[in-house]
């Protein structure tokens, strides 16, 4: 404070040489002009510093934005298709195929006979073919089976029995023996449309 007192005083001091001797160089010689100065107070502010300790805790401190959590996409829901029980399809049955007919009613076909070269020969059952018996080839029928066939054209009917397989035509359902076309009046034909039909082995007799 005693620094701050001294420049207080000494800065008018200075003031007052400085316009005296202006003065006296301005006058040329001439009378001593009296210059009265007031005293100008100069204020100075000292400002002291600070000694109270900051505390640290007491200064609120810029908050950190916080991270954003990553925004997960939305996942969509699977959507549930409820679907309406089907109806089962009522499938109408195939139609029998007459080559495989299996004796069961009646069954309707082309029948053939077969002769020449199979003359002599072994039947799919072993026996010697002769064409002089009432005897049929058919493809699934048991061997001994008796069998009425009926010719369409005519009415003409013959009881034969099964000893060998065939035939092997599309179409055809019944080979029969010289001996049983004849009886159906077929062998300038060749082929005739019958019905056949299983019967018991009596009636053959």
């Amino acid at each position: 404070m005693k620094n701050y007192s001294v420049i207080r005083w000494f800065i008018p001091a200075l003031g007052m040489v400085c316009g005296l001797g202006c003065a006296a160089s301005s006058g040329g010689g001439a009378a001593e002009a009296t210059v009265a100065t007031e005293p100008v107070t100069v204020a100075v502010v000292a400002v002291k510093p600070c000694t109270r300790p900051v505390k640290m805790d007491a200064v609120p401190l810029a908050r950190s934005a916080k991270p954003q959590a990553a925004v997960k996409p939305a996942i969509k829901a699977p959507r549930v298709v409820v679907k309406a029980k089907a109806k089962p399809v009522e499938v109408a049955p195939a139609a029998p195929v007459a080559e495989m007919w299996e004796g069961s009613g009646k069954c309707e076909g082309v029948a053939s006979f077969y002769a020449g070269r199979f003359l002599g020969r072994k039947t799919a059952n072993g026996e010697v073919y002769t064409g002089r018996k009432l005897t049929a080839a058919h493809r699934v029928l048991p061997f001994g089976t008796y069998v009425r066939v009926t010719n369409l054209e005519n009415g003409l009917d013959v009881i034969v029995r099964i000893n060998d397989r065939g035939p092997y035509i599309a179409g055809r359902v019944i080979d029969l023996s010289p001996a049983a076309a004849r009886k159906l009046h077929m062998t300038k034909q060749g082929v005739v449309k019958v019905r056949m039909e299983t019967v018991a082995a009596w009636m053959a007799e």
